[in-house]
């Protein structure tokens, strides 16, 4: 060993310790797993814990030989020594005890040795020695090694998923018990460990509510790989994946995987067919999955195929033409299956048109014909046949949407004569040899042609007009008792801005105080927030609109068409109108006004704003508080001053946190080198240069702790902790409201100079 190693570990000499980082690499690379071993044995001396200055010779000889490691390159040389180190820690105290919230000796040792594997984490004969240590450390009680592990698992899992296959019960266990981060761990063991998680399957699926964004596409990831590797096994968790396609983010891949557990098990979708037609029928887009569904449920039996058909007959006519292939294959796919459904003359209807309009309206006859003893069944076809002809004839089907579930009312007149006299050429029709054209054809062009002096373009205006104009007349008292809870919650912006971003159109909204008093936080500028949901605040200005009009408002309001014009930059070419939009529900859902509720709390919108009953509206703080406007103005007294934690990066992945004073006054937030007020002062953070304050995201924090928030700086980011969340929340709010008035007295000064 190096004479100098010798020494400072041999003697604990702590005043030469310093100096181990005056020798070169090379030096001493021959003796660092030396070295290691030495640090092993004092580190489980029984005298270490209360032994301060030992426990400082470690920290910096750690630190030396980390380095050294990471600068000669010498990771798997060293790695046996290293990694006994690493695993020594777990035979002692890991976590903080009582209110001490300082990491344990060992647990500093173990997030320093952390830190150089993980920065090595593709070298497989290092992985082979770490990965089995790591997941050891998921089962201890310091979250803070629990996360740092989760992230080494989670890059070896990309390097060399094969030696984290033998862990993935506790993987998975450490995942259910609140880990979420490991949850991008299990779609790269599950090829070689199904078992394992198929036993989990119901929990892990339960979770969906609990998990971030992040979090749910992992999860979603492994729901597919199981459809499509065993999607028996995803059969007894159909109720809950259905239950989540409410949520628009996870539609399309629940959707996708609720085909495939179709194809193998289809009896475990019967009864959510009528929900899947909802569905498709409010978000066309989806139609194709829907379809594929009611496809492999109709296999079971001709009674399925029969209710499946008439659905998918009634969709051929009227979709768009992107989906008519799909949905001709699952009617296809049927009809061969069970040929007496049509009479046998399947195939001559699909070769006698190239009209899919004609194929919908030639089989609804068949399908109609084959079940006349069924009324409410042939009037749901006859209207289904009707749309058809609409659609065919050129008419656009806007003014009119007819469901699948209105068109199986038996309440509707019967049109069907018994006596009715066939045509030849219908009587061909029958025999499956001849389009025909019937009574019913000729009368839609006989109507067709007596609009024809009628341009289309004012009809379908007049159309769009008298749907919002007709839906808002319809509902104006429901709006009104909304409106007046929902302004008391979620305020309503001044202005928006639609925009394109790289994950698509985003709502610039800005709010601002209407009073403007002398102390008031948005006098001359405004709180600007960016959503990425502009059709939810779209539909909520509409509403407000409308409860402060004592008439019916209509397209030709010039306010409703500024709305329109967002909602247009919003959609694609060929999207629905907005007309049409907003009337396909009153208000909002109660969850997605939550949603944005939550996000004006992450983005602090209710520390600078309340509800003010007697004005009526959103005020700011010092406009709700003038008696607090006083303390806030008033030059050199602290508004709030105390002890937080602030945040030391040394690594990425490694966090450690020092204790400081902090003291926000005036335009500036004070801190100290130590604990108390009287150390000398560091260099103060300037309250009109900090950009935003957040507090810091979920996925990064405890959950069950959210004390930690970030303030961001045009040339730093500080990341702070309080003593619990309702002292975090405190300075939150103060250093907010700090912050909106140093900008609002810059703005001041800046108009002033002007």
């Amino acid at each position: 060993m190096h004479q100098l190693f010798s020494q400072v570990l041999g003697q604990r000499d702590l005043s030469r310790a310093g100096d181990l980082f005056s020798l070169e690499d090379a030096d001493i690379e021959d003796c660092l797993s030396q070295a290691l071993d030495q640090i092993k044995a004092i580190s489980c001396s029984p005298d270490y814990l209360t032994n301060d200055n030992d426990q400082a010779v470690v920290e910096i000889c750690i630190t030396r030989i980390t380095t050294a490691i990471r600068e000669t390159g010498s990771i798997e040389r060293h790695s046996t020594a290293l990694v006994g180190l690493w695993e020594s820690c777990l035979e002692h105290n890991l976590t903080p005890q009582g209110e001490n919230t300082e990491d344990t000796p060992h647990a500093k040792i173990a997030s320093d040795i952390t830190s150089c594997i993980l920065q090595n984490y593709s070298c497989p004969s290092v992985m082979v020695l770490a990965v089995p240590v790591a997941v050891r450390f998921l089962q201890r009680g310091n979250r803070e090694l629990s996360r740092n592990m989760s992230s080494y698992l989670s890059l070896a899992a990309i390097a060399k998923a094969d030696l984290l296959a033998e862990h993935t019960e506790a993987i998975t266990v450490s995942v259910l018990g609140g880990n979420h981060m490991l949850l991008r761990v299990l779609p790269s063991v599950y090829p070689k460990q199904p078992d394992t998680i198929h036993h989990h399957l119901g929990n892990l699926t339960a979770m969906m509510p609990q998990l971030e964004s992040t979090e749910q596409q992992h999860l979603i990831r492994l729901i597919q790989m199981v459809a499509e590797q065993h999607p028996l096994m995803l059969s007894p968790q159909v109720p809950t994946l259905v239950g989540y396609l409410g949520n628009q983010s996870l539609t399309e891949a629940l959707l996708g995987a609720l085909v495939d557990v179709s194809q193998a098990s289809p009896s475990s979708l019967v009864s959510f067919l009528p929900a899947l037609r909802i569905l498709g029928q409010q978000f066309p887009a989806f139609l194709a999955h829907v379809a594929k569904i009611h496809g492999a449920v109709g296999i079971i039996s001709e009674t399925h195929a029969h209710s499946s058909l008439v659905y998918l007959v009634s969709l051929l006519g009227g979709m768009e033409h992107s989906f008519h292939h799909t949905l001709l294959l699952e009617i296809r796919a049927l009809t061969d299956r069970y040929p007496s459904l049509l009479g046998g003359c399947g195939k001559d209807i699909y070769r006698m048109s190239n009209s899919f309009t004609a194929i919908a309206r030639l089989l609804g006859r068949r399908l109609e014909k084959s079940t006349a003893h069924c009324r409410s069944k042939s009037l749901a076809l006859h209207a289904v046949r009707s749309r058809s002809i609409n659609s065919d004839e050129g008419e656009d089907g806007e003014g009119v949407e007819l469901s699948t579930d209105s068109a199986f009312s038996n309440t509707l007149p019967n049109q069907h004569s018994e006596n009715h006299e066939v045509s030849p050429a219908e009587r061909k029709l029958t025999d499956g040899s001849l389009v025909g054209v019937t009574p019913l054809d000729r009368a839609a062009k006989e109507a067709e042609k007596s609009q024809s002096g009628e341009k289309d373009g004012q009809k379908g205006e007049r159309t769009e007009a008298d749907r919002l104009f007709i839906h808002l007349r319809d509902n104006m008292e429901m709006i009104g008792e909304f409106c007046k809870v929902m302004v008391q919650q979620i305020p309503v912006p001044e202005q928006c801005v639609i925009e394109d971003s790289s994950r698509g159109c985003v709502a610039k909204l800005s709010f601002s105080c209407p009073l403007k008093g002398h102390y008031c936080l948005y006098a001359k500028s405004c709180f600007n927030l960016t959503s990425r949901q502009p059709h939810l605040w779209i539909h909520i200005m509409l509403l407000h609109l409308q409860s402060k009009s004592s008439v019916p408002l209509s397209t030709r309001d010039e306010c409703v068409q500024k709305l329109g014009s967002l909602w247009e930059k919003t959609q694609l070419k060929g999207a629905h109108s907005f007309s049409m939009a907003m009337t396909q529900q009153t208000t909002p859902h109660k969850k997605d006004l939550d949603n944005l509720q939550i996000q004006l709390e992450e983005v602090r919108f209710f520390d600078l704003f309340g509800y003010s009953e007697e004005e009526g509206g959103w005020l700011c703080f010092m406009c709700n508080n003038p008696e607090k406007a006083t303390v806030v103005n008033q030059e050199g007294q602290p508004l709030i001053e105390g002890k937080l934690k602030e945040k030391q990066v040394r690594w990425k992945f490694i966090k450690r946190w020092k204790t400081r004073y902090f003291t926000l006054a005036g335009n500036q937030l004070l801190f100290r080198r130590g604990k108390s007020k009287d150390e000398l002062d560091d260099i103060p953070i300037e309250l009109s240069k900090v950009q935003s304050v957040k507090v810091v995201a979920k996925k990064r924090r405890d959950r069950g702790l959210p004390r930690a928030f970030e303030i961001f700086t045009d040339s730093k980011t500080y990341v702070l902790k309080a003593q619990d969340e309702k002292h975090a929340e405190e300075w939150l709010q103060c250093i907010n409201v700090a912050v909106a008035q140093a900008k609002e007295r810059e703005n001041r000064e800046t108009t002033t100079y002007l």
